[in-house]
């Protein structure tokens, strides 16, 4: 089956509002050119001179700085399409970015620079489930919550993924893809038997395990420096018949050593708690309302009367007047609640946010001074000159399902992670424009964690790009010791750097 496909005109409507504009009647079929190029194959294109392009490559993070200009933008409808997009740009020596959801945090999709061709997938939104095998075929341009969707209302199937429905499959699987099933089923990129891509020569192929191993093992976490990939096919789980849904909040009041025994506690659990558990730290800054400041939530796939057994020694460590919210929930009512709004994406989707953020990752238990740093300048810092919360994400323990397989499976290097941590910031009161030192406060939040007892054990996560780290910090955080590998294999598929960005494999 098929989601409605979003047709060119359609497209260029919904961005605008004007009427579109033939790119025939504005250029020349000139092999010289690379609209001549691109108009030899009858791609859709905008050029910057379209009279919708900018609209087209509004991206969704509108920080200043991310406004990057591609020197064209195509919609191709085939991967025969997208082979012939990527000759133009050899033959014109131009940088190549794939655009899925759009959701970069650092507009990578639009090629994290000016002059970039730019491929938007949108209209590889194919959908569909072999009901003997239960093997979903989807498209790199579909959103995660019409997947989520799709899959429980055909057949009660489902999928390890983020919680923001309009997040792209194309790049949140190519880089991990944590959710609050994850621990149980393991990340979006460990669902992968093979995908449909087109590498930098313009060839299509479609990669396996057997088939291109080297290339399967890279894609499935540094997916965009070594291809265009236009649909996966993936092995879907049966989704839970019901989800416990808590929320354990703790007075706005509670002391930086009670906040470090909180977490320090919250930590000896986790290393033997069940995969079926997903659990999270929430703190935000008082200029953030919309959840309290300090707070574990997440979710128990199981009955109640497991989930009160499972939660029983982490309650019997926490102070006794701990407030407790619980409910029990349907699969899909439990993606909306985790969304916080639905979990269905709009059609078209216009949406967009102004927001630095920078992420880390321990393999260890996080020590007390290291939590103690860092709460304490959370609570110095109530003056900050931006709206920030913090996400602490449960990835390990003895039974997660993400630590089950080892760096020689996928390139994906967090598999050891205990916790990943997100630092999200925006303008406060939610009104751009981004304030000009709000990269340096979130880096001074970030330091106050990892700068204390000169651990070596911090990483980062690719999904949340950082992109002001530079290349090689970049890639020995978002990478480790999987890198080399990495290399090796772009200096063969790709010599020619053409899938680039500033943090791509092999940038200096």
């Amino acid at each position: 089956m098929f989601l409605p496909k979003l047709s060119f005109l359609s497209f260029l409507l919904a961005s605008s509002g004007a009427a579109a504009v033939s790119i025939d009647a504005h250029y020349p079929h000139d092999p010289h050119t690379l609209s001549g190029c691109l108009l030899q194959f009858r791609i859709e294109t905008l050029l910057p001179s379209s009279a919708n392009f900018s609209t087209a490559i509004q991206p969704y993070n509108l920080r200043t700085g991310l406004g990057w200009v591609p020197t064209a933008l195509v919609l191709p409808h085939t991967p025969q399409e997208v082979a012939a997009a990527i000759r133009c740009a050899n033959k014109f020596n131009i940088k190549v970015a794939a655009r899925s959801g759009g959701h970069s945090y650092g507009a990578y999709g639009l090629g994290g620079q000016n002059g970039s061709l730019v491929i938007d997938l949108q209209n590889f939104n194919m959908l569909s489930v072999d009901p003997k095998t239960q093997i979903a075929t989807i498209g790199a341009g579909v959103r995660l919550g019409d997947i989520a969707t799709y899959l429980y209302n055909n057949g009660k199937r489902a999928l390890p993924h983020g919680m923001c429905g309009g997040v792209g499959l194309g790049g949140h699987i190519l880089h991990g893809g944590f959710g609050y099933t994850s621990r149980m089923w393991g990340i979006t990129l460990d669902t992968v038997l093979s995908i449909t891509a087109v590498i930098s020569t313009g060839q299509i192929l479609t990669i396996t395990s057997v088939s291109n191993p080297d290339l399967f093992w890279a894609l499935r976490g540094a997916g965009s420096s070594f291809a265009i990939a236009t649909s996966f096919q993936l092995q879907t789980q049966p989704a839970p018949s019901n989800a416990i849904i808590f929320n354990y909040t703790f007075p706005s009041s509670t002391s930086i050593p009670d906040k470090v025994s909180l977490f320090e506690k919250a930590q000896e659990f986790a290393a033997t708690a069940p995969p079926e558990l997903a659990l999270r730290l929430m703190t935000r800054t008082a200029s953030f309302p919309i959840v309290a400041e300090w707070q574990f939530v997440g979710a128990y796939w199981g009955s109640r009367g497991k989930f009160n057994e499972v939660i029983a020694p982490l309650l019997a460590a926490w102070p006794a007047d701990t407030h407790a919210e619980i409910s029990e929930q349907k699969w899909l009512q439990a993606l909306d609640t985790f969304a916080m709004s639905s979990i269905v994406p709009p059609h078209p989707y216009n949406i967009h946010d102004t927001f630095f953020a920078k992420s880390l990752t321990t393999s260890v238990p996080i020590s007390n001074g290291s939590l103690s740093s860092f709460f304490t300048f959370l609570r110095d810092n109530s003056n900050a000159p931006v709206t920030w919360w913090v996400l602490g994400d449960l990835y390990g323990g003895k039974y997660s399902k993400i630590a089950s397989k080892g760096p020689e499976d996928a390139s994906y290097a967090g598999r050891d992670a205990l916790w990943t941590f997100q630092l999200y910031s925006v303008p406060k009161g939610f009104i751009p424009p981004y304030p000009s030192d709000g990269v340096e406060f979130m880096g001074r939040m970030h330091d106050s964690m990892t700068k204390v007892d000169g651990s070596s054990n911090w990483g980062a996560y690719p999904n949340y790009v950082d992109p002001t780290l530079a290349p090689r910090e970049a890639h020995r955080l978002y990478y480790g010791s999987q890198y080399d590998r990495l290399r090796e294999i772009k200096r063969r598929y790709d010599p020619e750097m053409r899938f680039w960005n500033p943090q791509a494999i092999g940038v200096e």
